[in-house]
């Protein structure tokens, strides 16, 4: 089961950690000021120890402000994620995600050319590590505070930009840094938004309304996906 609450004019649905994600079924009542053309969407991954909801939450101003609908799923523990929700442990396939997005897309107004996937911590390293699976659906990603090279030299077959938001004296900088330079060897488009001096907390933080804003026109100015495979 799907819950879908209504924050503002934007529709965030959450897919929990103890659900399947199968059979979405959103109840969600327009707001007068709510946009009525299809939307974008922003899919979000948490981090450790916290859910979807939570961290979807970062993004909700911006999203109200500009139109957008935001996913948040939870890592699912029914499918063999841990009990903190660590989705950069989650062995399990990208397919589950594309999945929700469907399912959502089935029964809301969505512009499925302006899809997009934003991680955090755990989540953008689950991200990093799928990075030449997630074109089939996402016009482009945000890596905010982790990320990881996938364990292949396979490119991505469409075009992924991706927006880095990253501190460097966070412990773990190197591994973003090996999947930027995995993205810059598949020819990808990379925005590299360095924290210098930033810890993993700073990173968190640095993830304003403001910025979240402008991240979001970033992602709009990419190319659109002009179907899913």
């Amino acid at each position: 089961m799907l819950r879908a609450v209504l924050l503002f004019a934007t529709v965030v649905a959450t897919v929990r950690a103890d659900d399947t994600g199968m059979g979405l079924t959103p109840s969600v009542k327009a707001a007068s000021s709510a946009r009525t053309d299809p939307a974008p969407l922003l899919v979000v991954l948490h981090g450790n120890n916290e859910t979807g909801a939570e961290r979807a939450k970062a993004w909700q101003s911006a999203a109200n402000k500009q139109g957008w609908k935001v996913l948040a799923l939870d890592c699912p523990r029914k499918l063999g994620c841990n009990a903190e929700g660590m989705w950069y442990a989650w062995n399990g396939s990208a397919r589950w995600v594309f999945d929700q997005v469907r399912d959502l897309a089935a029964r809301e107004r969505i512009d499925t050319s302006r899809i997009y996937l934003a991680g955090w911590s755990g989540g953008a390293t689950y991200v990093g590590k799928r990075m030449h699976e997630w074109p089939k659906m996402f016009a482009a990603v945000v890596i905010h505070g982790g990320g990881m090279a996938p364990r292949t030299n396979e490119c991505p077959e469409r075009t992924i930009p991706s927006y880095f938001l990253v501190g460097d004296a966070n412990p773990a900088h190197g591994a973003a840094r090996e999947l930027r330079e995995y993205l810059e060897r598949c020819r990808q488009v990379v925005e590299w938004d360095l924290l210098p001096g930033a810890n993993h907390r700073a990173e968190d933080e640095a993830l304003t309304p403001k910025k979240a804003e402008s991240i979001l026109k970033w992602l709009e100015t990419q190319p659109r996906v002009t179907g899913w495979s």
